[in-house]
């Protein structure tokens, strides 16, 4: 299954729109708090999944920073670019 869970999308979206802001990843506790997570735990499950899709790459593994975006999902580009996407964990 080549699809990502709503949670996942948003983060990929987060992840890339926090690397056009900053020039750089997240680091994993970032992400965390962009995703309204309690633990980093579920934000390294997000990404591992997302990797496992290949809509990223950790590279180099186990560093901060790391995260490459390799591609966007398709459906969701229009709701980035609106901003809805995005506002939604912080309800």
């Amino acid at each position: 299954m080549d699809e990502l869970t709503g949670l996942q999308e948003r983060g990929l979206l987060l992840i890339d729109r926090y690397i056009k802001e900053h020039g750089q990843a997240p680091t994993r506790r970032e992400l965390t708090e962009l995703l309204v997570q309690k633990s980093t735990n579920g934000v390294n499950q997000i990404l591992q999944q997302s990797e496992k899709r290949s809509y990223i790459k950790l590279d180099p593994p186990r560093k901060k920073r790391n995260i490459k975006i390799l591609r966007l999902p398709q459906k969701q580009l229009a709701l980035f670019a609106e901003g809805g996407i995005l506002e939604k964990g912080r309800e």
